[in-house]
């Protein structure tokens, strides 16, 4: 049975990734949880695929076990703070909760095993998302979509035999949530160049070294899966989603804080994902070919404080992006002498910035091929947008975080309105 080496020092102790790696669970949870009782947390999908089966392996293990909550397959449970804590309240002190499913099962239980102060057992049902093996969930709480503070699983199971039967939607998911890493890793270039955030450079190398080999055939499942995971391990070892992510998921966390879906079925995390990739590669490409004389004359005027509260307004009239993003908003945007200079440190790091940007970037029509290859969605209005949805979402998405991307960069110059124009 194939154990993955993992790093040193981070939360997840042990990773089994291997055809029939199902049969290893009780193993896994005797050695790493001893004295605990499983309690299974599936959906009704899951628990068909991969649920029933491990708490028969548990029982055939002569495993003691809580009775597992099932959520139901339809209504698809969603990523909500409230609905970990009831989880929580459910959990007995002395199980281990076994999450079976993907992204929003994880999620779930990552965040309820918190509340608890328990650690968890991951078994992983599809290579979707770059989460499993993060710190933090990607939650809804009170409306506004937020990574919840919690730790990653201390064992993960993937049997290749079940990841494989996953519908080829949610590789696809996964696949574009791993591209974003290219896009997220352009803007920690941006921030890194500006003096704000400096790059980790092991950090910085776990994730992006392998990164286009890893994307290179969107039906290397191994790959895929291994990508994604070392995408979490640096989270982990962040303590931050800054090496997974950058303006692209900001895009996707306004689009889902809108409840963005197509025929009811809400939008997965990675296609929305992959929308803001293509968008966002675009606006770093207009940096890249625009010269720092070009960029100076097309500036314009910075606004007033009065003026930023009356677009910040306008811009969150939709009121469904919870209640801190106007003031989050207000506070990180400089005023009068506090933006002058940050345009002159930008266009003094201008020059460099691009070459910086340009040896990350793979380009935005490339991009667009390869996700039409892994049978990911490569229009907006194949994920259920309008062209005002479109365009609404890129300008919300520079308000609602402090993580400085090409989209701080673009508003702080007075060039986010050009370089969105060039947007196709």
């Amino acid at each position: 049975m194939r154990y993955i080496a993992l790093p040193e020092n981070i939360e997840t102790k042990v990773f089994v990734l291997d055809s029939n790696a199902l049969n290893e669970t009780p193993k896994v949870l005797q050695k790493y949880f001893p004295g605990r009782k499983v309690q299974i947390v599936a959906d009704g999908n899951t628990w068909r695929v991969a649920g029933e089966k491990v708490q028969a392996l548990c029982r055939a293990a002569g495993l003691q076990e809580y009775a597992p909550i099932i959520l139901p397959a339809e209504p698809k449970p969603h990523p909500d703070y409230a609905l970990s804590q009831l989880l929580a309240e459910k959990f007995a002190g002395d199980c281990v909760p076994a999450a079976v499913g993907s992204g929003v099962i994880n999620d779930l239980v990552k965040c309820a095993s918190e509340i608890k102060k328990l650690r968890y057992c991951c078994v992983a049902t599809a290579p979707s998302v770059d989460g499993y093996t993060a710190s933090g969930g990607a939650m809804a709480v009170a409306g506004q979509k937020k990574t919840v503070p919690c730790p990653a699983p201390y064992a993960l199971i993937a049997d290749r035999n079940i990841l494989k039967t996953a519908p080829r939607a949610m590789m696809a998911a996964g696949y574009a949530d791993l591209m974003s890493k290219i896009t997220g890793g352009a803007d920690w270039i941006i921030a890194d160049e500006l003096g704000i955030e400096p790059i980790d450079k092991p950090i910085w190398s776990l994730v992006q070294d392998d990164l286009q080999d890893n994307l290179a055939d969107p039906d290397n499942l191994e790959k895929l899966f291994l990508g994604l995971a070392a995408t979490g391990y640096a989270m982990q070892m962040y303590h931050d989603s800054r090496p997974a992510s950058g303006a692209e998921h900001l895009c996707s966390h306004v689009w889902e804080m809108e409840h963005l879906a197509v025929n009811g079925e809400e939008i997965s995390h990675g296609f929305k994902v992959g929308i803001g990739v293509l968008a966002i590669s675009q606006l770093q490409e207009f940096v890249i070919n625009t010269s720092v004389e070009a960029a100076r004359s097309m500036a314009k005027a910075p606004l007033s404080k009065a003026e930023r509260i009356a677009e910040i307004a306008e811009l969150l009239k939709k009121d469904c992006y919870g209640s801190t993003i106007a003031g989050l908003a207000l506070n990180k945007t400089p005023f009068n002498e506090a933006m002058t200079e940050r345009r002159k440190m930008i266009f003094n790091h201008w020059e460099p910035m691009q070459e910086r940007i340009k040896k990350q970037l793979i380009p935005s029509n490339t991009l667009r091929k390869m996700l039409k290859n892994a049978q990911a969605p490569t229009q907006y209005e194949e994920i259920g947008l309008t062209a005002e949805q479109y365009f609404h979402g890129i300008k919300t998405a520079q308000l609602i975080r402090n993580r400085y991307t090409i989209l701080d960069l673009l508003y702080e110059t007075g060039l986010l309105e050009e370089a969105i124009k060039t947007l196709v």
